[in-house]
């Protein structure tokens, strides 16, 4: 991802200010050469009309006018050569004044002499026999100079429009970024004891709608966070704390006694039992936030299915006898899956355990597999008590058990484990149950 530091309201002014300049700049030129071009335009008009004149007065053969004699500000100096080149007269102005060879033009064409700038029109003229060129001089020093003094008009208007387009653009951004500090003062002040507020999006323009809606999805799932990890820490302290009592009492009726008392196995078995509790705990609870955080790696391996089945079967088999439950299995020949061996063995061992310890004496529990779009089914079912439909959406949480099945063994972590174990393997986890006929839970896993 590429980063993208510094100011907004300092990009926003370089650019609406660099644009600005071009645009004053492209501006400043289309006038300087608008205006260049005008003088250019008026100057050739007034040499064409002192050529006409002079044209006439020459084929008349009467003799020209010095422009010193006339009255008219825009004068034209002259110089009239025959047909080889030579001077025949010219006006005062223009003697001893060098000019560059010139070819009839109908267009004036821009010479400079003695460090002036002149535009200069030549055109050819006849009398009878005799033959040559007129050349037509017009200063345009006073124009140079006008031109000059318009570009540096136009130099002070494009720096003054850079300054003022930078302070605009500076209140133009800070006006328009208004609403983003706002909702960043406003975010700011939710706290974690009010992760309950919600950003209202129709006080922020349209453009910041979608970001506040973000914002308050990210707040909805952080008090969501928030919310369980409060749960869960109270129902851990919960379930924590009958073991370590039993514990605590245990220990304290053995420093009661003499040393010399033995000390009972029963006592012992109890303290066994319950650290054996508190370490399962802790190692579900482990692997939940492990496998939240995506901390797990997993190894996806072809597994027969049926050798996974009869191998949890194994397992059991000695409790299941125990409890005078009876552990079936059947699955279909050559079925395979892809994925985790180990994640699929605990989330069968989870599965088979709640079955046999909610089916009664004398009941079942049946371990199934099934094929079916692409990947297997696999099931563990029980006849046991059965969970009230209204119940079946909230299963699968930390913690969380029917109140018909709280004075039973278990904390509530079995089916959140194996819910969390079927979402890493991109499976899907059903469950089915009837009251007073038993419960069945199903995933189902690829083939491929």
């Amino acid at each position: 991802m590429t980063a993208h530091s510094g100011s907004i309201v300092h990009k926003l002014e370089a650019g609406f200010t660099l644009f600005a300049l071009l645009l004053a700049g492209l501006l400043a030129l289309f006038m300087d050469r608008a205006l260049y071009r005008s003088l250019e335009a008026e100057d050739a008009q007034v040499l064409q009309g002192h050529a006409q004149i002079l044209l006439r007065e020459l084929a008349a053969g009467r003799p020209l006018r010095d422009p010193e004699d006339e009255p008219r500000p825009e004068r034209a100096s002259w110089r009239v050569l025959d047909g080889v080149g030579r001077t025949l007269t010219q006006s005062r102005d223009l003697v001893g004044l060098a000019l560059p060879e010139a070819t009839a033009a109908a267009r004036p064409q821009d010479v400079v002499a003695r460090g002036r700038a002149y535009s200069l029109l030549a055109r050819p003229w006849a009398c009878g026999e005799r033959r040559g060129t007129l050349l037509l001089l017009l200063d345009r020093s006073h124009e140079e100079a006008l031109v000059r003094d318009f570009r540096r008009t136009l130099l002070v208007g494009v720096i003054l429009a850079g300054l003022l387009s930078a302070l605009v653009a500076r209140l133009l951004a800070r006006w328009g970024l208004a609403p983003l500090e706002a909702l960043i003062a406003e975010t700011g002040s939710i706290g974690d004891l009010d992760l309950d507020r919600r950003l209202a999006p129709e006080h922020f323009p349209r453009e910041l709608q979608a970001l506040v809606g973000t914002l308050n999805d990210a707040l909805a799932r952080l008090q969501e966070a928030f919310g369980r990890v409060g749960n869960l820490g109270a129902e851990l302290a919960h379930e924590l704390r009958t073991p370590l009592q039993n514990l605590r009492s245990a220990l304290e009726n053995r420093a009661r006694r003499s040393a010399a008392e033995p000390v009972e196995p029963a006592d012992l078995g109890i303290l066994i039992e319950d650290c054996d509790r508190m370490a399962a705990l802790i190692e579900q609870i482990l692997f939940l936030a492990r496998s939240e955080h995506g901390d797990s790696a997993l190894s996806l391996l072809p597994i027969p299915v049926p050798d996974l089945l009869e191998e949890v079967r194994g397992f059991f088999e000695a409790a299941a006898e125990e409890a005078g439950v009876a552990l079936r299995m059947e699955a279909e020949a050559g079925l395979v899956v892809v994925g985790d061996r180990l994640l699929l063995t605990r989330a069968l061992h989870n599965l088979t355990s709640n079955a046999l310890r909610h089916a009664p004496a004398g009941g079942h529990v049946d371990l199934g597999a099934r094929a079916e779009a692409g990947g297997v089914w696999l099931s563990v079912a029980d006849d046991g008590p059965g969970i009230p439909p209204d119940w079946l959406p909230r299963l699968g949480t930390p913690f969380l058990r029917p109140p018909e099945h709280r004075s039973a063994e278990g904390l509530g972590l079995g089916l959140a484990i194996v819910k969390r174990i079927v979402t890493m393997l991109g499976g899907r986890l059903e469950l089915q149950s009837q009251v007073g006929q038993g419960t069945r839970v199903q995933f189902w896993v690829s083939a491929t």
